[in-house]
Formats: structure tokens, sequence, C-alpha cells
């Protein structure tokens, strides 16, 4: 018998982690069922506020024997039961058994647990519907997750490996050779990426909560990935480590989408004109776009650090496509911008002063005439339009690697730019 298992929402900002209790639980049930393919690591809405940190379930699948489907199942729920963090508010796991091939309308639901907000009662109506066995813990907000992993399609896919640590050095700094990760991203890059910084010169593989995870090394060839971890050089204790296949870095959490139809929580490519210039707050930057359906305000925060300085460059008139997610800011619905690419653009007109007529001399503003600094000649105040050379070629701008949700495919990989010039063939 084919049997699904899906798990979710058992980490919190305290610690834990799904994929640590996946791994675990992938190796323990290998010793009795046999494993189809790697386990699968599927992250969902990225917008959605009460995500315990990154919004990642875990899937995976097995061959097992009729007589053995019950100690499966008790072994699953038994290891969530014992490393689940119970005691944080947002916590609450749940889980997910399906047997058998996975029908359209639950790989209909996993799409929208991607791109939408789902409720936990849509989650159990589906489940129900479908013949999927699902067990909640307190809430059981997990089973959304786990269900929607469980039949997620993965038809683009990329590959983390996931190291651990000692339970010992939970919380404490992760000890990583620096060197050792930039001449491993040297060796690999672009087939494993978003390993470093190199303009920081910051390590981007160690996360930094107090969670199980040593390092987290993304690729897209999985042999190099493996090698690329091998390289790398560890000065604490590696307690093990797993490959998943996942949905992280394509772009599949993007619907194309007319301004007037975004909802809160949506993930969207959407085209439009700049209506009116950029300002800041707190050191966030913010426009408005506009369609014929309707406007919607635009953000480029602060963690896109230099990100932000493209986003200044933009002018009314101008016309982009942007890509993000929508979210509520300070009570205003909000397109979180992860990508933008400039179709068209405006003339930028700057006004000159004009040279002295006389002798060519520079002139110097008095109020309402001007003077020339050489000869003194006065005239009135009039300036000269000069159209200048717009600061913004046509091709996509994407915010660093530090910045970029899990979802959001680097311009690096092949198909990094084809949300947008897919929404640019539409006109």
């Amino acid at each position: 018998m084919r049997l699904h298992i899906g798990i979710d929402d058992t980490d919190s900002p305290n610690g834990m982690c799904t994929t640590y209790l996946g791994a675990i639980l992938y190796r323990e049930l290998s010793r009795i069922a046999e494993p189809i393919a790697l386990p699968r690591l599927i992250r969902l809405n990225p917008n959605i506020p009460y995500k315990t940190r990154g919004n990642g379930a875990v899937a995976m699948t097995f061959e097992v024997d009729e007589e053995l489907i019950t100690e499966v199942k008790n072994t699953v729920l038994l290891y969530v039961d014992q490393l689940a963090d119970f005691e944080h508010e947002n916590t609450n796991p749940g889980v997910v058994f399906f047997e058998g091939d996975i029908p359209e309308e639950l790989r209909k639901f996993s799409l929208r647990a991607l791109r939408e907000h789902v409720t936990i009662e849509e989650a159990e109506r589906v489940a129900k519907e479908v013949g999927a066995e699902y067990f909640k813990f307190k809430v059981g907000r997990g089973i959304i997750g786990a269900l929607a992993a469980v039949a997620y399609p993965l038809e683009r896919f990329t590959y983390e490996l996931l190291a651990y640590r000692e339970p010992d050095n939970w919380g404490t700094p992760r000890k990583v050779d620096k060197e050792s990760v930039f001449l491993a991203d040297s060796w690999s890059y672009p087939f494993t990426y978003d390993n470093v910084d190199p303009y920081k010169r910051s390590v981007l593989i160690t996360p930094h909560g107090k969670d199980p995870v040593l390092v987290g090394i993304r690729g897209i060839d999985r042999g190099k990935v493996l090698q690329t971890f091998e390289m790398v050089r560890f000065e604490e204790p590696v307690t093990f480590y797993q490959l998943y296949k996942t949905n992280q870095n394509t772009d599949d959490h993007l619907t194309y989408k007319k301004i007037g139809e975004l909802k809160l929580y949506d993930s969207a490519v959407v085209r439009g004109t700049v209506v009116k210039p950029y300002w800041e707050r707190g050191r966030h930057v913010f426009f408005e776009l506009e369609d014929e359906t309707g406007r919607i305000r635009v953000a480029a925060f602060e963690p896109t650090k230099k990100f932000r300085n493209y986003v200044r460059k933009l002018l009314p008139g101008d016309e982009i496509i942007a890509a993000g997610g929508v979210k509520e800011h300070e009570g205003v619905l909000t397109l979180n911008l992860e990508k933008f690419y400039p179709v068209k653009l405006v003339p930028r007109i700057e006004y000159q002063k004009p040279k002295c007529p006389k002798c060519g001399g520079t002139m110097k503003s008095k109020g309402d005439y001007l003077k020339c600094k050489r000869c003194g000649h006065k005239m009135p105040k009039k300036l000269i339009p000069v159209e200048v050379p717009r600061e913004l070629e046509r091709k996509i701008y994407e915010v660093p690697p530090d910045a970029r949700k899990h979802l959001s495919r680097p311009l690096v990989l092949p198909g990094g730019e084809n949300k947008m010039i897919e929404r640019l063939k539409e006109y």
C-alpha cells in the first residue's frame, strides 16, 4: 500500500523544526517501509501572519505492507507528540495520512494553500471528501500544510540539504568556517546558490534561530549540493543531514492578477503605472501602482537594502511589472515587492541654467535673475528643459539574497525571469 504522510506546524521561534522531525521520521520509517523518493519540503503561502517561521511543511511517501500501516501511523504520531514544541501558543501541529493515488481535488487544494488564505475548516472538509485521515494537536492549524504537502505536484523543484546540530548546541551561535563556505560557493555557484552575500562578505547558509538546523544548502543539482556540503568545514559536530526535494525558489507562489483582484495574503504578478513620486517612512520606500481595475501601495522595505535605490529611480508615469506578496502595513493593503521590471519609462526632464550668451560662462542664480560668474552679464531667470538618461534598464531587479523569500526564484537560475516575461507577452 502506498502511504503519503504530511506533517506541519511542529516548530516555534523558540526552537524545534518540522524538517528535523521529518528527517528523523524518514530514517525511522525507512526501517520498516520502502521510501518512494526523497522526503519533500513544501513551502506554503509566505504571507500568512500566523506562520511559525518559513511556513514549511514536510511530506514523505512509503510503500508499506498492509499489516504495518498502523505501526507506521502510530510511529509518526508518537514522534510528533514527543518532539513538537507545544508550549508555544502559535504551534498547532497537524498530521495527515493518505493511502493510494492523489486525487486532482487534493492537488488543487495544495496550490490554493500556496497562493491563498485557507482555513482549518476548509482543510477538514477537503480531507473528508477525499478520504484523508488527519490528526489535530491543539488548534490543529498544521493540517492545512500537512494536507497541502501530501498532494503538492512539485512539477518544478530544487533541493535543500539540511544538516542538524547536537541538542546541547541549540540556541548557541553556529560554528562554521566562513572561508570554507566562500570557497565551496565559488566552486558550485550557480548550481548551488544563496550560500553567501558577496557584497557583505557574510554567510547565508546558517540560520539565526534556536532551531536544530546547522546549515541549509540549496541547489538545482543534487550532486553539487552534496559536494558543496562536504567542502564546508564545521567547527561543531553534525549529528546527521537530510536532502529534501522542495518547491523553494520556484516562483510557484506567484499568480497573474489585475490590481483590483488583489486580496490580503495573495502572492501576485501585476502590471501597472506608477502614480506619483515615491515617499519614505522609517527607511522603507513606498510608491503607488495602478491599472484600469484599481490602485495599490507598493513597498520596498528596509531589509531589501540597495534594492530600494532602484525603486527610488521610478518616476510617475513609468509602466512596470511587479511581483510580491500582499499584506497590510499600517492598515493599508500593500504589495511587498520581490522583483520588478520596467516596461516603459517616461522621459526624465531636468531644468538647467543656460550658458552666458555673451561669453559662454556659467550662470549663477540670483533670485529672479541669472548672473554670469565670468563677465557679470545679467539676464532673466529662464531655465532650459533637458532630457537626461534614465538610470533604470529594461531588466528585472530583485531583492538581495538575504531578503529573498524561500519561494522566490533567483535570476541566476534558469527560469528566474519567466513570470515577468510571460506577463510582458500578454500585452
